[in-house]
């Protein structure tokens, strides 16, 4: 089958499940969709705005910032926002379709990793539909964040290693780490198998040079950016959110392969957790590129435990980071699932014939049993998430432009939502879109101590409450939580008077 109908047959799927997601109602609104399942997403939005605008990546207007961790998925957004402008509409609409183009690009890319490794049409089909079917992904591509588009870039450069076309995989691999940090691993891996099988072939030193060239480019010049905006070579993420201790590495390892995959349902009783060993082995016995493809989502779960706190297994808030390598786990496995039950064709007039079909069709149906009530409670979630956003970070937002002065600064501890609808200028007190706060500086401290509005979860700012000179002047909340289990039911505004 061509990739042509390959991509036709991937993007109808992909869409289907997009709308199964978006056409929720759960909470008995459009909130899935109207808009995103965390307030990230609309800092990302910022950012686009801002691109699109011809603004660089500002978060305040005029003011170049480091706050985005992937700045590829903003410049992404730039189109979003002016297709928004162009028809007259949301941004959200064009974005989830971004997001649903990359998740497309993301199947295609495991379908023909797996073909230049020399797998069939039914590993293909298998391996990007698992991944149009996956409810934590189909969940990821209408969400507005960058995880299909860190998978798709992923997948495309080991599959344009693997069919010996190291341009373009030293260019997807560029790529990937603008779109999740973590996917640096990734580059890395790539750029030294090119150059270990460029060397082995007696290339001349000049084409494997070259392949150097767009990791330096796009990763060296966001790094340029990043340290003559901020005087650090690294986004504010980074240097906000790292958590390398030893006890959270080991907690984080816990809970990815104690609960985050146990829970998913590929893995129910135990069946997806055996097709992926089965699929290891056999992808293992292809070669080192393939050995590696399989291997690699264990790799990068070791680089995201290191350098996040995963403090939940369920929800999306932290499940996104351990996402973007879920294609290839689910490609490895819709190998093992081939394999399985190819053997079990092959080998169906021995002896024990039918006790090895039973178990090759067992360990199939197990693995997809538990994947339509997933998609439903998925789906269920994204429309809570929305929600959730809707009444609390959204609606904030629109009190804040409506009982504000227009060249008034606000504090705020979410930071997407407030920016994006508020139209106002705001310190992020947590510094991740504030560069000059989260490295303390003076001047920036003093701003921040002058602000006259402050808008956050109350535990954010119980020390206001007892202080006279500041008011609580409005709240917002949602009754039924879903984002996280934590005590974030409720933003409130304070007023200085």
């Amino acid at each position: 089958m061509s990739l042509a109908k390959l991509t036709l047959i991937f993007l109808l799927a992909h869409v289907a499940s997009a709308l199964f997601f978006v056409l929720g109602r759960a909470p008995g609104t459009d909130a899935a969709w109207v808009g995103f399942p965390l307030d990230d997403a609309w800092i990302h939005m910022v950012y686009g705005r801002s691109l699109a605008a011809l603004q660089g990546f500002a978060y305040n207007p005029g003011e170049l910032e480091t706050g985005s961790s992937s700045p590829l998925w903003a410049v992404a957004l730039a189109l979003a926002s002016w297709a928004a402008r162009l028809f007259g509409t949301s941004i959200v609409l064009p974005a989830k379709a971004l997001g649903v183009l990359a998740a497309s690009g993301a199947s295609l890319g495991a379908a023909y990793l797996l073909r230049r490794l020399g797998f069939g049409l039914a590993a293909q089909l298998a391996a990007g539909l698992a991944v149009a079917a996956d409810p934590a992904l189909a969940l990821a591509q209408v969400s507005g964040m960058e995880v299909m588009l860190a998978s798709a870039l992923a997948l495309w450069a080991l599959a344009a290693l693997a069919a010996e076309r190291y341009l373009a995989a030293s260019i997807c691999a560029a790529l990937s780490p603008l779109a999740r940090p973590e996917l640096a691993l990734l580059t890395l891996l790539v750029l030294v198998v090119a150059e270990w099988r460029l060397r082995a072939r007696k290339a001349s030193p000049v084409p494997r040079v070259l392949l150097l060239a767009p990791t330096v480019v796009l990763v060296g010049g966001w790094v340029l950016f990043c340290w003559l905006v901020s005087g650090y070579p690294l986004p504010n993420t980074f240097y906000a959110k790292l958590a390398s201790r030893q006890d959270y590495f080991t907690h984080n390892l816990a809970l990815i392969f104690a609960q985050v995959l146990p829970a998913s349902p590929w893995f129910a009783r135990g069946a997806g957790a055996v097709l992926w060993g089965v699929g290891g082995v056999v992808l293992a016995r292809r070669g080192l590129l393939a050995a590696l493809a399989a291997a690699f989502p264990l790799v990068f779960w070791l680089g995201v435990a290191s350098s996040n706190l995963l403090k939940q297994p369920e929800p999306f808030y932290w499940q996104r980071y351990l996402l973007p390598v879920l294609p290839l786990v689910l490609a490895t496995v819709a190998v093992g699932a081939c394999h399985t039950l190819a053997w079990a064709w092959q080998v169906r007039r021995g002896a024990w014939a039918k006790a090895r079909a039973v178990m090759a069709v067992l360990l199939v149906t197990g693995a997809l049993f538990d994947l339509p009530r997933a998609l439903a409670a998925k789906a269920d979630l994204f429309a809570w998430n929305c929600q959730n956003i809707e009444e609390l970070n959204v609606a904030m937002a629109r009190w804040l432009r409506d009982h504000t002065g227009a060249d008034e600064t606000i504090a705020v501890t979410d930071a997407g939502a407030a920016r994006y609808f508020a139209g106002r200028y705001i310190i992020d007190v947590l510094g991740l879109n504030d560069h000059r706060l989260l490295h303390g500086e003076r001047e920036r401290m003093l701003e921040l101590a002058r602000v006259r509005t402050v808008a956050s979860f109350p535990s954010g700012v119980a020390f206001l409450r007892s202080d006279p000179a500041w008011r609580l002047v409005h709240r917002v909340a949602t009754r039924h939580l879903t984002i996280c289990d934590c005590p974030q039911s409720e933003i409130v505004a304070y007023r200085r008077y």
